[in-house]
């Protein structure tokens, strides 16, 4: 059985996060104050110390989703890939997925980023498989909360155990990519663990544990 790998996305693959650019697309747009430039660096620094109201953030985050289509989001999401993001993927990570699918073997991105923001970055790169935080849906307009496990540190966990009941696979046989000192319970449960451009915990951590490091610039 070849390897699933699952990768994170923000400072994994691309050297952004998709949640802080988003605001600044959305300041751009109109669509929210400049204030909320603040208050995404204060949700980062909460994400990045592992101490993330995650209810909070999440009514700020989807704050623009909130009373529009799907198809307008949609629309919206891929102008802000083509805008902030496309430019910023790591190169040494758009090979090693482009090998990893050439390969035959199966590529996921894993992603606490809300599944619309990553739809594009997955379509970029040719990944076929998303797991996201998704979103809550009425008559076909946003609701402006999530549903399901969010998906983030043991919340990615659920999401990839989830993928290999469906897809077949065992977390012995998979791979996971990550930045974050908020992937470290993740990294301790996969067969692979690759930490990438690791935070100072994470670091320590993969050192501690003799995880592969791959620094990406």
């Amino acid at each position: 059985m070849s390897i699933i790998h699952f990768w994170d996305m923000d400072h994994t693959i691309i050297n952004n996060d998709c949640d802080v650019s988003w605001k600044e697309f959305m300041i751009s747009k109109s669509l929210c104050g400049p204030e909320a430039r603040d208050k995404a660096d204060y949700f980062y620094e909460q994400y990045k110390n592992q101490c993330l109201d995650i209810n909070e953030f999440l009514r700020f985050q989807l704050n623009e989703f909130k009373g529009r289509s799907v198809e307008e989001m949609r629309e919206l999401c891929k102008e802000h890939c083509r805008d902030l993001v496309e430019d910023k993927v790591y190169s040494q990570a758009r090979a090693m997925i482009q090998e990893q699918i050439q390969q035959g073997e199966t590529v996921c991105l894993l992603t606490a980023t809300n599944r619309y923001i990553a739809e594009p970055v997955a379509e970029l790169l040719g990944i076929k498989h998303i797991l996201a935080t998704e979103l809550e849906l009425k008559d076909g307009v946003f609701t402006g909360s999530h549903e399901g496990i969010y998906c983030c540190a043991e919340g990615k966990i659920d999401h990839l155990k989830s993928f290999l009941e469906e897809h077949g696979g065992t977390i012995e046989k998979s791979a996971y990519y990550g930045d974050s000192s908020n992937d470290i319970v993740i990294l301790e449960e996969v067969g692979h663990p690759f930490a990438v451009n690791p935070a100072e915990k994470l670091r320590t951590a993969a050192e501690a544990q003799n995880w592969t490091i791959l620094d990406f610039n």
